[in-house]
């Protein structure tokens, strides 16, 4: 199943909750669910018939296939045992299980939970409350949860993270016993509820900023700016691009949106999640690669540095 193909049914398993079904009621179930019950294991490493000094190979276990080479340090956790903390809030309905993936092979298992109560930016413009919970097989990261807002009206998702979150989230400790695990869950809740009333005070003070065209102009050159050297062309096509987005995105036109900073956002973050250009390889998923660009690699900094120079804006 594609990245695309399991997020349109979190999309319907969300809808279909509200009028009585049921979501998974823990992240083992899941894991199951999604597929994502397989394990790693770590292997003697080698190159051209010898061992590699200080290094071990990560496998999966279903397909016998390497997926990374870490060092001697490295202590996997498993996808099943990797978010059983965050049980705790699901089960006390502080939090619903809506979906989870792999990416790179398996090298990032990731999983997603909506948060109760949505923030009204206008009175027609909401946006949902998520953690995207990841969890790392490549030596690269601990276990992580990212801020990943979500606007209804076009399943844009927002990165804005607060100084402590940094680029790359909140750490997650990792812990064996019951008591250990709640204690965690609820600190990650806490440090979410302060994340999401800030980034709702943001946004409605974008939503209350107006922005001429003139304006979105200036703001999509300063965030999309030509290249020092080279040809300025990519650069200006898509600033064409967001400049279109503004004045006819998905939800743009909606009332206290269309003609403001929150509107030049919502077009940035439109044009990340749905049409940014994709470099792919052979073998390689269009929809898998924009996916992880846009929460993890350069459509995420795109992102986040859009939100910045918003801030900059109503500073």
């Amino acid at each position: 199943m594609t990245v695309e193909s399991i997020y349109n049914a979190s999309v319907q398993t969300w809808q279909s909750s509200r009028n009585g079904s049921v979501h998974p009621a823990t992240a083992a179930e899941v894991m199951e669910a999604a597929g994502l019950t397989w394990k790693v294991e770590l292997v003697p490493a080698y190159a051209e018939g010898q061992p590699i000094p200080g290094t071990r190979a990560v496998v999966r276990s279903d397909r016998r296939e390497p997926i990374a080479v870490v060092g001697k340090r490295y202590a996997p956790v498993q996808n099943t045992d990797a978010f059983v903390f965050f049980d705790d809030l699901v089960g006390a309905g502080k939090a619903v299980y809506e979906t989870a993936g792999a990416l790179d092979r398996g090298r990032r298992i990731w999983l997603q939970a909506r948060l109760p109560e949505d923030v009204w930016v206008t009175d027609q413009d909401n946006v949902g409350k998520y953690l995207t919970l990841t969890n790392s097989h490549d030596g690269g990261g601990a276990l992580r949860a990212l801020f990943t807002p979500k606007r209804i009206v076009c399943k844009n998702t927002f990165l804005a993270a607060l100084r402590e979150a940094g680029k790359t989230g909140i750490s997650i400790r990792h812990v064996g016993d019951v008591l250990g695990r709640a204690k965690e869950a609820e600190r990650l809740l806490g440090i979410s509820i302060k994340y999401f009333d800030t980034f709702g005070e943001q946004a409605q003070a974008f939503a209350h900023r107006e922005m001429l065209k003139h304006a979105a102009a200036r703001y999509f050159e300063e965030l999309v700016p030509d290249p020092k050297d080279g040809d300025p062309a990519r650069a200006g096509k898509t600033r064409e691009t967001l400049e279109r987005l503004f004045e006819a995105g998905k939800g743009n036109a909606l009332p206290g949106v269309r003609g403001t900073l929150w509107g030049a956002l919502n077009a940035v973050i439109e044009y990340v999640d749905h049409e940014r250009p994709t470099r792919l390889h052979e073998g390689d998923s269009a929809a898998e690669k924009r996916f992880e660009s846009a929460l993890f690699g350069s459509g995420a900094q795109l992102k986040e540095r859009a939100w910045s120079l918003a801030l900059d804006l109503v500073s």
